[in-house]
């Protein structure tokens, strides 16, 4: 099930888990900084900058005295500035305002020792030594130029997560006055979040999904600072966001435990998707102002809450079939995505808002510049690839976050009924149900349900559970197909641990992307998870970067790299690569002698205790306790690998169909990044001024015995061809490539790498019983790893 269920703040490890002291034990661990925000400045716009904040100092002047005058305006929230540098201390021996009133000299040691401080680390409790401590934290600054220094020190993470400048300004350093205040590149908190305008819209849509001769009206509620001028928004698209019915959903749930089908042999065919719009109806009545106001909403997005007090309308749009919304769920297809593109039509003067449903009176989106950018996870992310390909006008920006790129390789794979990682049993027609929030209201439900259930049963029969095919149905919902039209900039976040949406996601789409836009990916190693909370990595302060730059219109060389990849040898370490995949050079393994046997049919006990819990089927999978064939490569030199691993395969099946899955892994006890952040320090991330506080997490580095690099599955009647099915023939051999979810990881000397091929995988495969077996000639079968050679 594409995340819903996980609070948007992504609170993923629970706070609850741990007492205060054990989170603050967590939280003084091994912070490393990673700058990505970073904007190198001209000496003159630092100066005047640095001056609009209260710093009014020269470069000329002596350093010194420089850096007491910076400390004591960083301490402005004290009356006696003298006390607040008596609380610092320039070495083991001396606090700072003695060294201030000494002809001690300011040296790079002192230097890093009052900046960590101001970073919020504890001299005597969290270092002791400033040299060793910036190697150890991957300090960005080195000394030298003062003026930069301090500069960047105000642009750099403190220990609880905020930005030094951002924690200042929360903090009070200068007002708040509802007008646009840059510092490096990036906008600040000078808009009040605690009168900020709270209304709702109805816009027309140019579809009719329930074909009653009305345009479907789509809910939107708008959370926007006071402002004189015209401002941006930032729109998150959630049919989650007016609730879910879950208990529907649940419900619609299948039962896993069934056979493989035989299909017969074809060709699929396919026509190019459609998507029929229709008018506007009717008069309405323009006036100045919404006139429903918006009060609870079920759930913020914390970048969102971060960016509305620097200048940018939040727009939450569940869409059509949602409640107080019109139409029925059409999930993933053009018309939903249409709908979604027209609240941006609106925010542009191409499409008409209504005050309510009566249809009579219309509002426009004077306070909107018209530049947009998407926001969100998972079926939110998906939304925003979706419109992207639209092209529409005015979305200058998506932040597309674990999104799905094809819907066929969320609910199928290579020919195979499969369901998202941790959702046995899910299918589209579930998520329907969940999605259609209107039948959460009385009424609908009385009105429309019919119409909802007469719907479902068509989806039910289109997306053919029966073969795992891809066909119409799955090409309707497929936004590779139009990716050639996207013109907004890009920035996509994924996880390597994501099995609900698969890395195979995101790397088609960012392959499919025209050469003439400008890309970017942030891959991590969580699972499905959101990351702009994170310790390690300075995300949300990039995208205020980005956005201050694309949204609002400033004058800025911000450039983020193609790839940040966090390193997986480590913790909290991440670098810039250039590409993701595309390499041309590889690593073969042979996968041995002789031939090995899988067999399919397990004892009904083992069949019953998997089916129950797969977690249990997994524990044993990794330990080579299922049934399974199991080889180990050794790695003899370093690999670094960039995309997809490719399995050559010689095998041979004893009946007619057969059911093939493969996992990658890192074999050996040692630390490992783990899937979900952990909390470090609870609530201490303010996302303006003591504005939605966030809990501040990272993912831990900690001991386990192996780690999940890829998987695949693969169904052999789509053994070379997604789009023909082809007989398997009882002991016949066949001889294919298999590829497997393209990642990036790092294996180092002297790890082994360990390949399982087997057949049913009781969390992703449907669970067929059939006794037979699938044979490997291990010496015409081998490993290719796509790997980087040069250093980036």
């Amino acid at each position: 099930m594409i995340q819903y269920n996980r609070n948007w703040n992504d609170d993923s490890a629970d706070a609850t888990a741990h007492s205060n002291r054990d989170v603050n034990k967590i939280g003084e661990s091994t912070m490393k900084f990673n700058q990505f925000s970073y904007i190198p400045t001209a000496n003159d716009t630092m100066k005047e900058e640095l001056a609009l904040l209260g710093f009014n100092f020269q470069e000329e002047s002596d350093p010194k005295k420089m850096l007491g005058a910076f400390v004591r305006q960083v301490s402005f929230q004290y009356k006696d500035t003298d006390y607040a540098l008596s609380t610092l201390v320039a070495d083991k021996e001396t606090d700072l305002l003695a060294f201030f009133n000494s002809e001690k000299p300011l040296t790079a040691d002192i230097f890093y020792t009052v900046a960590f401080q101001l970073l919020g680390f504890s001299f005597f409790v969290d270092f002791d030594d400033s040299e060793a401590f910036r190697k150890e934290t991957a300090f960005p600054i080195t000394y030298g130029s003062l003026l930069e220094n301090l500069y960047q020190l105000l642009n750099t993470r403190t220990k609880r997560g905020n930005t030094l400048i951002d924690q200042l300004v929360s903090d009070g350093l200068i007002p708040e006055t509802n007008q646009y205040h840059y510092f490096n590149g990036k906008s600040l908190a000078t808009f009040t979040s605690q009168d900020a305008i709270r209304e709702v819209v109805y816009v027309e849509s140019r579809v009719d999904t329930d074909k009653d001769g009305l345009p479907d009206l789509v809910k939107v509620s708008i959370i926007r600072p006071r402002y004189e001028g015209k401002i941006p928004a930032v729109m998150t698209a959630s049919p989650y966001h007016q609730g879910t019915n879950d208990k529907a959903s649940d419900k619609a749930l299948y039962n896993m435990n069934v056979d493989l089908e035989v299909k017969e042999p074809h060709t699929i065919q396919l026509e190019e998707p459609q998507l029929t719009v229709v008018e506007p109806v009717g008069q309405a009545e323009e006036v100045e102002e919404a006139e429903e106001l918006l009060t609870h909403i079920n759930s913020s997005y914390t970048l969102n809450d971060y960016l509305l007090p620097r200048g940018y309308a939040n727009l939450y749009v569940s869409g059509v079939g949602t409640k107080d919304s019109q139409g029925l769920m059409t999930n993933g297809n053009y018309q939903q995505i249409e709908a979604y593109k027209n609240v941006i039509d609106w925010l542009n003067d191409r499409c008409r808002a209504f005050t309510d449903h009566t249809r009579k009176r219309q509002v426009k989106a004077d306070w909107s510049n018209g530049k947009v950018a998407t926001t969100g996870i998972s079926y939110l992310g998906t939304m925003s690839n979706g419109l992207a390909t639209t092209g529409v006008d005015g979305l200058e920006v998506i932040i597309a976050e674990a999104g799905i790129s094809s819907w066929y390789n969320y609910y199928r794979e290579n020919g195979l009924v499969t369901s998202p990682g941790g959702y046995p049993g899910e299918d589209f027609d579930s998520l329907a149900e969940l999605t259609y929030s209107r039948n959460l209201l009385g009424g609908d439900y009385l009105h429309h349900n019919a119409a909802h259930q007469a719907d479902l049963d068509i989806v039910k029969k289109e997306l053919d559970r029966a073969s795992g095919d891809y066909n119409q149905f799955w090409h309707d919902r497929n936004y590779l197909l139009n990716a050639n039209q996207v013109k907004a900039e890009v920035v996509f976040t994924h996880g390597s641990q994501d099995w609900n949406v698969k890395p195979l996601h995101v790397f088609n789409m960012f392959q499919a992307l025209p050469a003439s836009i400008k890309k970017h990916l942030f891959y991590h190693n969580g699972a499905h998870v959101y990351l702009n909370n994170w310790q390690s990595i300075d995300f949300r302060e990039s995208m205020n970067a980005l956005l201050s730059k694309k949204l609002l219109g400033y004058d800025s060389s911000y450039e983020l790299p193609t790839v940040i990849w966090q390193d997986n040898t480590g913790e909290q370490s991440w670098t810039s690569l250039d590409d993701f995949g595309n390499q041309t050079s590889q690593r073969t393994f042979l996968l041995g002698d002789g031939e090995k046997v899988i067999q399919n049919r397990y004892e009904t006990k083992d069949y019953e205790r998997y089916g129950k819990a797969y977690p249990t089927f997994l524990s044993d999978l990794y330990q080579d306790k299922a049934q399974q064939v199991t080889i180990d490569l050794p790695i003899e030199e370093d690999l670094h690998l960039n995309g997809k691993a490719r399995l050559h395969l010689r095998l041979h099946s004893s009946t007619n169909k057969g059911l093939l899955s493969a996992q990658l892994l890192e074999l050996g006890s040692k630390k490992y990044l783990q899937p979900y952040p952990a909390v470090l320090s609870v609530r201490t991330l303010d996302n303006g001024r003591y504005h939605m506080l966030d809990n501040l997490t990272e993912l831990p580095f900690k001991e386990a015995g192996q780690r999940v690099i890829s998987k695949g599955y693969l169904n052999l009647q789509n053994r070379h061809d997604l789009l023909e099915v082809e007989a398997v023939t009882p002991g016949e051999w066949m001889e294919f490539d298999f590829e497997l979810q393209p990642t990036i990881y790092k294996l180092e000397k002297g790890a082994t790498l360990r390949l399982v091929l087997y057949t049913t995988d009781f969390e992703i495969t449907v669970r067929d019983q059939t006794d037979y077996q699938l044979t490997i000639d291990l010496a015409q079968s081998s490993l290719h790893l796509p790997e980087m050679t040069e250093a980036h």
